[in-house]
């Protein structure tokens, strides 16, 4: 059978405006992060193999995580940094992202939160976050007022646990892409991640099974992939998300080279 994830969006009449400052902003967020840890601590098995970001929080057995998320007890640890920031008013509440390069080994080319492998000199997951946010982008953590980590998720074509840190700012400053690793920084407005005419779902072929996950088309740069799952559940989560189509079908194979 192939694999299918099902999501579509929520009823329009349980849609949450966008926040219009820095308090509102982390405030919705805040919340996320506080029923996040209350699952964490109720169901500590499936939330510490990914049963947070199935499309409905896993409550049962960690053997309901779905197959695409689930992954084996591992030391692999990273961590990623979900900044959402208010610099404009007029395009509201934006996250920030990063194009990695194409030359890079893993994931090249791909749209993802800055972040990387958990250091032995890191504190914990919140520190690598912010550390490597500011090795890619030149981010300065002075800036951030970091709300906390949320479940882990896993990344089994890596091995890799991944913890995405929430955090939120008013002017993120002056960024810079790292040479050789950060093709562009890219900062999206949460206005259009949501429209759903920018909505998608990947449907990836791989020996007769088709994987399909949420995806975002914005302009001409494809999100999808891991990046597109955390984005999707956070956005679903805040009760941001507007209704879509989720028979709109997109092959991340026709926009770049995928293995």
């Amino acid at each position: 059978m192939p694999e299918v994830e099902s999501t579509g969006g929520r009823d329009e009449a349980e849609v949450r405006p966008l926040p219009r400052d820095s308090d509102g902003l982390a405030e919705a967020l805040g919340a996320v992060r506080r029923r996040a840890g209350e699952y964490l601590s109720e169901h500590p098995d499936p939330a510490g193999r990914g049963g947070w970001w199935a499309p409905e929080p896993i409550t049962g057995a960690a053997e309901r995580v779905p197959a695409r998320l689930r992954m084996g007890p591992t030391d692999r640890r990273a961590a990623v940094l979900a900044l959402f920031s208010l610099d404009d008013e007029a395009t509201g509440p934006s996250v920030l992202l990063t194009e990695r390069a194409a030359h890079l080994g893993s994931h090249p080319g791909q749209i993802s939160f800055p972040g990387g492998r958990v250091d032995p000199d890191d504190a914990d997951e919140t520190a690598a976050a912010v550390r490597e946010a500011h090795e890619e982008v030149a981010l300065d953590p002075g800036r951030l007022q970091v709300l906390g980590p949320l479940p882990p998720a896993p990344i089994p074509v890596s091995g890799f646990m991944v913890t995405p840190v929430l955090a939120v700012s008013g002017e993120v400053g002056r960024l810079v892409p790292e040479a050789g690793e950060v093709a562009r920084i890219l900062r999206l407005p949460l206005a259009v991640l949501r429209d759903p005419e920018n909505r998608r779902m990947s449907a990836l072929r791989r020996e007769g099974v088709v994987v399909r996950s949420p995806a975002f088309v914005v302009d001409d740069t494809l999100v999808w992939g891991f990046t597109a799952l955390l984005l999707d559940r956070l956005i679903s989560r805040s009760g941001w998300e507007l209704p879509w189509d989720a028979t709109h079908e997109v092959d991340p194979r026709r926009w770049q080279d995928v293995p």
